[in-house]
């Protein structure tokens, strides 16, 4: 069974974007409107609600913020980007959709710090560096 925390913490800004594919509710996101890849450097925030392609998306870029789990995460690690799948709601119908979530840091870049543990399939409290990251040494 999936835990989830109940919602965002802090939001600072918010940004509009158009969505570039089908984005879930909580995934990480570029500027761009997709999602970045494992590992990526960069991320410009955080999908507020499940948005179709081509579809104005809210992305919430600044704060303590709920984000997917896509692995396991420790309170207090920093985390990085992982990508996967999750099932959303698009204009009214279930719909597999690729998603970045996060994990604790491996070997990509530093993209916040983890308020909250958890494990696949849950949400956590993200930390969220904007779109800073840096490489652990």
């Amino acid at each position: 069974m999936s835990t989830t925390v109940g919602g965002d913490r802090l939001v600072l800004n918010k940004e509009y974007i158009t969505a570039g594919a089908n984005l879930a509710d909580k995934t990480l996101v570029l500027v761009g409107g997709t999602v970045p890849s494992s590992g990526a450097a960069l991320v410009f925030g955080v999908v507020e609600k499940d948005t179709a392609s081509g579809d104005e998306a809210t992305v919430k870029t600044l704060g303590i913020l709920e984000v997917i789990a896509l692995g396991t995460v420790t309170k207090g690690a920093h985390v990085e980007v992982v990508t996967g799948t999750v099932y959303g709601n698009i204009n009214g119908t279930s719909t597999s959709i690729a998603c970045a979530g996060v994990q604790d840091v491996g070997s990509g870049y530093i993209v916040g710090r983890a308020l909250t543990a958890g494990s696949s399939g849950d949400t956590v409290l993200i930390e969220i560096m904007g779109v800073r990251s840096i490489k652990p040494v």
